[in-house]
């Protein structure tokens, strides 16, 4: 396949033809590869709206089942059944989401506020609440346009893995700075965990691949997927000197009508969640 342009040129007082043919094979490959994603993407989604149906079915007979009289033996069978048909449940709806196109509701928001606030939220969940976490803010407010929820679930999904990666009141820093000559900005959260091996660390990403028992490995997948969708990035250092470090990296904005200096505030006090 070629595609050819085509433009009438003067020279030397003579009308000539310009034709440019160019092989555009590799352009419809990729747009032949890009259309079998597409197509997978909506297949599974077909197939996890079909298996969620029936399944919300079996979790209703198998909870109904936990209000009769039964053996102990036949109790821990139903206790095992219900776990893993809600793991299954979201499996599949993390499969759903991922699947999906990332559709972002922008607004300009104001990270040091946001992040303040995700602190309240992250002391209520198990895996956090007995780990201490050291925020450290801005010294002024930082903008960007992003979606909240979204926003959100990125560092909600991020701290709860570096909390996962450390014991009981071992500490997690979290840092948010700003890079003006970038235009950016750095939101980082630091664990001093097991190390990552340097083959593991570029998986992390890729879907389905995890290093948790437990896991499905599509936390870090979607979150990458968030995150380049507001036209940011994400990186995933680790080394013996600085631990394990997730940055977040984000170009940052000025709210409409105002000023640097109208926006300017004092600083903002540390936060720490123990």
């Amino acid at each position: 396949p070629v595609e050819v342009r085509v433009g009438l040129c003067d020279y030397n007082n003579q009308n000539l033809f310009l034709a440019l043919v160019r092989d555009i094979s590799e352009r419809k490959e990729a747009e032949r590869a890009q259309s079998r994603l597409a197509e997978i993407g909506e297949l599974a989604s077909m197939i996890v709206h079909e298996v969620r149906n029936p399944l919300t079915t079996v979790l209703m007979g198998l909870t109904s089942f936990k209000q009769m009289e039964l053996s102990p033996r036949a109790v821990a069978r139903l206790d095992l059944a219900l776990d893993e048909s809600q793991r299954l449940q979201r499996l599949l709806n993390e499969i759903l989401l991922y699947a999906k196109e990332q559709r972002i509701e922008s607004q300009t928001l104001e990270l040091n506020e946001l992040l303040k606030t995700l602190l309240e939220t992250l002391q209520t969940m198990p895996t956090v609440c007995d780990r201490q976490i050291q925020f450290s803010p801005a010294s002024s407010p930082i903008w960007v346009e992003g979606d909240r929820d979204k926003l959100k679930q990125v560092f909600i999904n991020l701290v709860s893995n570096a909390c996962e990666a450390v014991q009981p009141e071992e500490e997690i820093r979290w840092l948010l700075s700003h890079q003006p000559e970038k235009c950016q900005v750095e939101v980082s959260i630091q664990n001093g965990g097991d190390l990552i091996s340097a083959d593991v660390l570029p998986r992390l990403t890729q879907p389905f691949f995890t290093t948790k028992s437990s896991g499905n490995g599509l936390g870090l997948a979607i979150t990458k997927r968030i995150v380049e969708a507001h036209q940011g990035h994400l990186t995933i250092e680790s080394s013996e000197e600085i631990g394990t470090v997730v940055t977040v990296s984000l170009p940052c904005t000025i709210p409409e009508c105002s000023s640097q200096e109208q926006l300017a505030e004092p600083p903002f006090p540390d936060f720490s969640l123990h």
